[in-house]
Formats: structure tokens, C-alpha cells, sequence
């Protein structure tokens, strides 16, 4: 690996250790490499996880926030009193990204379309993108499912030819036109930040839409954009990015970006990805990355923004609630669910108002969730409950349960 370098490049690991060991959160996981006696060997640190990046974030703008003058703040999850920060670039590294993926051409018009929540800075970039190319843009809401037949007809009248936006977005829209025969052939080009291309999202376009091409920058709002990959590539496979460092440590993703203009270096940054390297049917040189399931989200897509755990906590801020349980069912597929059981406090009657109640205060308190309801609100229920699942005799049980497409049915 090389971190030393150009000016513009990396910095000497050295003195990524000495800018992190500034902010006090990381003084304690950090200080002891910079007082060895030799250089520090990036082999030799541990990993850097989602809840000490946030923590850093938070204590940076607390504490010294003239360190984050250059930076675009965001959130990455959490509630109104725990909430995770993440900080990007204000450039959003676009020099770095822009010469590896280039999918739009003079004569095309971009429809970038808003991203939700802990993705809204992809926004940017594929806006930022479409300039560095000298497109047009037309910048829009992501469109609710009533709304994607008169965008397409908006679209089609304007000449546009390219969309950026999320794949959740993406496949909402190929879906509905798969549904109702609609053909897109004014469209030619596709791009998503977020996962990489996915074999359903593969065989949707070759099925319905084959003259469809695609691109997607693979990254998360914490490492920002790790990879890409391009119309030829193959499913589940992205090309790392060189102003990156990435490695693969029994099966997990991890990723260092010691880069200049790095708000906050991040070294060996657990990316909760399972990965493998491998070759990409493209044919373009060097070494690929096949991803798999997030390992840091067993529970399914709503965990990356919801914490379970959260909701749970924010229900028992109430005095009529004495215990409370997340049920997530049918985990990583469309019907995924978040379910909210509560059981009351004695005296407390479990009337429609208390119900409500109890879900405004958590919808309210918990940051992302409001988000993630605006576009399905079926999503999250809360129920109430006279026991909560796998409880113990003492009348503990856990924060959390999972329960797949069949036990969910003879769990309620």
C-alpha cells in the first residue's frame, strides 16, 4: 500500500494517526501507534468501527468545529439524542471519482433524483458528475409510486435520456414499467449510488428493458464511494477506487481513506460488507470485488438506517410503557416489517390514543425512520402486547426478534 506521497494524495500514515489522535474519542484507540518507537504499520491497527466514526464526528462538532469548515455534514442514523454524524469533503471527492465513471456524453439530459437521508449526498454527486461531463440537469424528488407514470411522461416530453438515483428507486420505477408495459425507450442510461448491481435488478433490465445501460458507485454515507462499476460488469462486483485502500480480513470489507481532503481519515474502517476479490467479466485490469450480505445488518435493508435497538428505547422514554420489543419480519426481501410490541404499565388502557401516541413519540425521536415511512408507511406498526416474544419467565425478553416470511405468520 502506498500512503506517502503527492501533495493532493494521502498522507503518511503517521500523520493520519496524528489528526485522528486530535479528536479525544479517538486519542484512546489511536495513541498508543504513534509511541512504538517505529513507524506505524497500517497491518497493525485495529478496526475502526460505524459507532467510533460517529462518535468522532459528534465530538468534532462539539468541541472544534473549525476542523469541519471544509466538510458537508449529514445524517447517518440514530435518534434526536444519540444521533450519528457523518462528514464528507465539500467536493465530495469528485476529482477522484469523476476520471474512473464517466457513463453520460454531450447530448444527453439527467434527471437526478433526490436521494433519502443517509444516501442525500449522492445527490450531489450525480449532479456534480453531469457538470464535470457538461449535461444538463433536471433535478427532482424521488417520485412515490402515484407519481412515477407522470414524471416518466415529464421525462419523455423533455428528452431525457439519463437517471440518477438510488437502486431502491431505480427498481421501483422498472418494476412499474415492467407491470405496465411501458417500454422507456427514451431512456439509454441508468445511475445508482449505494450496492452494486443485484442478479433480480439484472434480470429485470435484460427481461424488459435490454437497451437499458447501467452504472453504480458502490460506497456507504460513512466511507463515502469505495468502487464502481459499469453496463459489462458482473452482478455483486464493483472496481475499487485508487484514492482508497481496501482489504478483505476473514470475509469483511475494510477501507482506509488516508486522502488530504478527508475530513476524517479512516483507517481500516470496518464497512460491515462481506467481500472476496475476483475478476470482473468487463475485462477492465486489476482486481475485483465481489460483495455479499452486510454482516453488521443481519436484520435486513432497515437496519442500515434503523437501529432496532432504538425504537425499543425510545418507547420506554414513556411512563406507560414497561417493557418493549422490535420484531422485524420477512428480513431481506419486500415484505421486510418493523414491528413495535409494547407491553403497559398497569392502569395504562390500551386504547387507539396510546397506540398513537407511543408511535409519534418514536417516529419523532427516531431520525431516520420518518423517512423510511413517508415512502411506505406499512412498514412499522406498534401492537401492544400482554407478553413480548421469547419472553422469560422473570417477564425479560429480548430488544430484538427476527422472524422469517413463514414463522412471522404464527408470531403476531
Amino acid at each position: 500500500m502506498n500512503i506517502g506521497g503527492m501533495v493532493e494524495g494521502p498522507l503518511p500514515l503517521a500523520q493520519a494517526l496524528q489528526r485522528l489522535t486530535r479528536i479525544p474519542s479517538m486519542r484512546h484507540k489511536y495513541g498508543r501507534y504513534l509511541g512504538l518507537g517505529r513507524r506505524p504499520r497500517l497491518v497493525d491497527l485495529p478496526p475502526l468501527t460505524r459507532e467510533e466514526l460517529g462518535e468522532a464526528v459528534d465530538a468534532m462538532m462539539r468541541e472544534n468545529p473549525a476542523e469541519l469548515s471544509r466538510a458537508s455534514l449529514h445524517l447517518m442514523g440514530g435518534t434526536t439524542s444519540t444521533s450519528r454524524m457523518g462528514a464528507l469533503p465539500s467536493d465530495l471527492h469528485v476529482d477522484e471519482i469523476f476520471p474512473h465513471l464517466r457513463p453520460f456524453a454531450p447530448g444527453d439530459l439527467l434527471a437526478s433524483l433526490s436521494t433519502p437521508f443517509h444516501l442525500r449526498a449522492s445527490h450531489d454527486l450525480h449532479n456534480a458528475l453531469a457538470a464535470r461531463a457538461g449535461i444538463p440537469t433536471l433535478s427532482l424528488d424521488a417520485p412515490t409510486d402515484q407519481m412515477i407514470e407522470p414524471c416518466l411522461d415529464l421525462f419523455e416530453q423533455h428528452g431525457v435520456t439519463a437517471v440518477a438515483t438510488t437502486l431502491d428507486t431505480v427498481q421501483r420505477i422498472l418494476r412499474f414499467c415492467a407491470a405496465s408495459g411501458r417500454r422507456l425507450d427514451f431512456l439509454s442510461k441508468v445511475l445508482w449510488s449505494g450496492p452494486a448491481m443485484d442478479a433480480e435488478t439484472r434480470s429485470l433490465i435484460r427481461t424488459y428493458f435490454p437497451h437499458l445501460r447501467t452504472w453504480s458507485l458502490f460506497g456507504s454515507a460513512e466511507t463515502w464511494i469505495i468502487g464502481h462499476s459499469g453496463p459489462d460488469c458482473a452482478v455483486d462486483t464493483f472496481h475499487p477506487l485508487p484514492y482508497q485502500h481496501t482489504e478483505i480480513v476473514g470475509g469483511r470489507m475494510l477501507v482506509t481513506v488516508t486522502h488530504r481532503k478527508s475530513v476524517v481519515p479512516l483507517l481500516r474502517y470496518d464497512t460491515g460488507t462481506g467481500a472476496e476479490w475476483t475478476s470482473c467479466s468487463c475485462g477492465r485490469p486489476g482486481r475485483a470485488l465481489r460483495t455479499h450480505s452486510r454482516i453488521d445488518a443481519p436484520y435486513g435493508p432497515l437496519s442500515n438506517l434503523v437501529d432496532p435497538a432504538d425504537l425499543a428505547s425510545l418507547a420506554l422514554q414513556l411512563d406507560s410503557v414497561e417493557a418493549a420489543q422490535v420484531v422485524l419480519t420477512s428480513p431481506h426481501t419486500k415484505d421486510e416489517r418493523l414491528r413495535l410490541r409494547v407491553r403497559l404499565r398497569p392502569g395504562t388502557e390500551a386504547d387507539l390514543y396510546t397506540v398513537e401516541w407511543i408511535r409519534h413519540h418514536v417516529v419523532s425521536g427516531c431520525l431516520a425512520l420518518s423517512e423510511v415511512l413517508a415512502e411506505s408507511p406499512e412498514t412499522f406498526e406498534v401492537t401492544v402486547s400482554r407478553r413480548l416474544l421469547d419472553q422469560s419467565s422473570d417477564g425479560s425478553a429480548p430488544a430484538t426478534v427476527v422472524r422469517s416470511a413463514d414463522r412471522s405468520r404464527h408470531s403476531a
